[in-house]
């Protein structure tokens, strides 16, 4: 009789749906709070000139610098949860295109590795001042080279350049100087004390949850730079480049999910400095464990009179 019980028990486990077992939640992104408005430093430099097409010719403006909130990124254990709107948005069950954490002990450091999705949202926070056209949306669980290491190389020929232990051993001075506040640009193969920007993929070698899915949020915003969806104002006055080559001190970035987090800092800092409450074993202040929001600040330099 026992046996029969359990048997029914088991069959009852098989057919409940999955999600419901493994349901995550969380509030969904909210401009007003989730946004460190303070961290704009909104600065007014002076005038300036920029060339337009006849008969125009040229035109006047004010040169404005700032950080402007552009960017939000989730970076999730769970394929198809958008730690944006707090909810599964799709199916969870292939188990392939879900997040993994695996530790070991110091015999084995090789294992220590974590992988997560990661979604991107690009949309415009601020009006008034610079406007650009680079706003989108990404998506990894669609992206097949996120998912494999050798398949990111289609994009990025140059890692084979720093697939040894010199250069990745450089990165230890990347890895002081963000935790100083100054990343070094000159060495756009490092993420500070995130590690190595490639492969640009969801995989990262590193068990701590909270550092390797700022890696992940890092390497998502490298690769958007890559793919042309994201532009760069910092230098240009009149316009926004493209920097297929990120420039890292041009970016700040701080967490929001499971909890909130300020202020924002460098890419790649350690996570040391404000990890606390972020791995927890089940649910976070404003979501659920392992699924992380970040937002991202890019460095605006422009003349008022010429958007792009």
């Amino acid at each position: 009789m026992r046996q029969d019980k359990s048997i029914v028990l088991i069959f009852l486990l098989l057919s409940f749906p999955f999600s419901t077992w493994a349901a995550k939640s969380g509030d969904s992104f909210n401009i007003a709070s989730d946004v460190h408005w303070e961290e704009i430093e909104l600065r007014f430099e002076g005038i300036c000139i920029c060339p337009r097409p006849p008969p125009i010719y040229y035109e006047e403006g004010e040169i404005w610098e700032y950080w402007e909130p552009f960017l939000v990124e989730g970076t999730v254990s769970m394929a198809n949860y958008s730690a944006y709107l707090g909810k599964q948005t799709g199916s969870s069950l292939i188990d392939e295109l879900g997040g993994k954490n695996k530790s070991s002990d110091s015999v084995d450091i090789a294992n220590e590795s974590t992988f997560a999705q990661g979604h991107a949202y690009l949309f415009p926070m601020m009006y008034g001042f610079c406007k650009h056209k680079d706003y989108g949306m990404w998506w990894s669980e669609y992206d097949s080279m996120w998912q494999n290491d050798e398949l990111s190389a289609i994009i990025t020929p140059e890692a084979a350049l720093y697939a040894n232990k010199a250069m990745q051993m450089a990165c230890m001075a990347d890895a002081a100087a963000v935790n100083l506040g100054y990343p070094l640009d000159f060495m756009p193969w490092c993420i500070g004390s995130s590690g190595s920007a490639y492969p640009m993929t969801g995989h990262v070698d590193n068990d701590n949850i909270v550092q390797a899915n700022n890696a992940v949020a890092s390497r998502l915003l490298y690769k958007l730079n890559r793919l042309f969806m994201i532009c760069d104002p910092a230098d240009n006055l009149c316009g926004c480049d493209y920097t297929p080559v990120w420039v890292k001190s041009h970016y700040k970035m701080h967490v929001v999910r499971p909890d909130d987090r300020s202020p924002a800092y460098p890419v790649g800092k350690a996570a040391k400095f404000y990890d606390s409450g972020l791995n927890v074993p089940y649910q976070g202040a404003k979501g659920s464990n392992d699924e992380f929001l970040w937002v991202f600040y890019r460095k605006q330099r422009c003349c008022t009179c010429c958007d792009s």
